[in-house]
């Protein structure tokens, strides 16, 4: 892994030199973050920016505050929970508007090239990853669909509004801000690993979590970390983790990180006498061996996408 050395951008090109464009966008900053305060900055927006949203978005949806702590979501609630993450993108770009003094896309939206291709590539691959651990767990007899809701299809689509907002704000604040602020100080190689720790400690007090859980959560923040900075921005890391989440809360039925939601297409569930170890038990599919195997597998071709990278703009 490439850290920043004595490769500098230059003032035509922010992002000459640097191992990927993403990375770039801290030096749009006329008065940038360090790493410690940019970590206490995601804490505050985080802890301050979802609760301020919530106490409005909750009362206005008539939402059940018990559901965001663990319990089962109606759609309503699944709703009102999802955009609370609208505070906390608020808060960020007001930091980095108002303190920094640089546009919000350059966490990691601009250049806004190519945009489609990268939205489309994130959900296709999201689809496929997940489709692996579901699919075992269903040709083995581990998984059974107990019923099929098609008059709820049409409302999982409306679900997928919310996990965008959700996941896109993670995105920015982890694979964006984070990465960045570190790496304009400590270098490329403790950005990939702080961020990928502090995405984990957000997941960590998730209901029924595991060892196993918390090892794939480490993996899917490497995996699109690595991925964010081959792409040189967020365009697809935000539609694979909208697209992994929704898939599996509102198309499949299965636990999101804990999370219970209710408005699905399908209702799957674990069969009589299931290993926990492939279906992941209470915590959903993400805390399956086999979602290890695939995650691992994706690494490895992220990482291997941005060393190529890393070569053509060494040329």
């Amino acid at each position: 892994m490439s850290d920043r050395e004595e490769r500098r951008p230059g003032p035509d090109r922010p992002d000459r030199g640097l191992p990927s464009p993403l990375l770039g966008g801290i030096d749009r900053a006329r008065r940038p973050t360090g790493p410690v305060l940019g970590v206490a900055v995601v804490v505050v927006c985080l802890l301050v920016g979802q609760t301020a949203a919530a106490l409005v978005l909750f009362p206005l949806f008539g939402a059940s505050p018990t559901a965001a702590r663990g319990g089962s979501m109606t759609l309503v609630d699944q709703l009102a929970t999802m955009l609370s993450f609208l505070g906390i993108a608020g808060m960020l770009a007001l930091w980095v508007r108002l303190k920094e003094r640089r546009p919000f896309g350059s966490l990691g939206f601009l250049p806004a090239s190519r945009v489609g291709v990268h939205l489309a590539t994130g959900a296709v691959v999201a689809v496929v990853l997940l489709g692996v651990p579901v699919g075992v767990n269903l040709l083995s007899g581990q998984f059974d669909v107990a019923a099929v809701h098609t008059a709820q299809v049409g409302w999982a689509f409306v679900a997928l509004v919310g996990f965008a907002v959700q996941a896109g704000t993670e995105e920015v604040l982890t694979r964006g801000y984070l990465v960045q602020v570190t790496y304009r100080k400590w270098g490329l190689t403790t950005a990939v690993v702080l961020q990928a720790v502090v995405f984990s400690l957000l997941h960590g007090t998730n209901p029924d979590v595991g060892a196993v859980a918390l090892v794939n959560i480490l993996l899917i923040a490497l995996l699109l970390a690595f991925w964010a900075l081959a792409e040189g921005g967020l365009w697809g890391v935000c539609a694979f983790h909208a697209v992994w989440n929704w898939c599996q809360g509102n198309v499949y039925g299965i636990e999101v990180s804990g999370m219970d939601v209710r408005t699905t297409v399908l209702t799957t569930v674990g069969a009589p006498g299931s290993a926990e170890v492939l279906t992941g038990g209470g915590f959903g599919i993400e805390a399956s061996l086999l979602t290890t195997a695939v995650l691992a597998v994706g690494t490895v071709l992220a990482f291997l996408a941005f060393r190529r990278r890393v070569r053509a703009a060494a040329r």
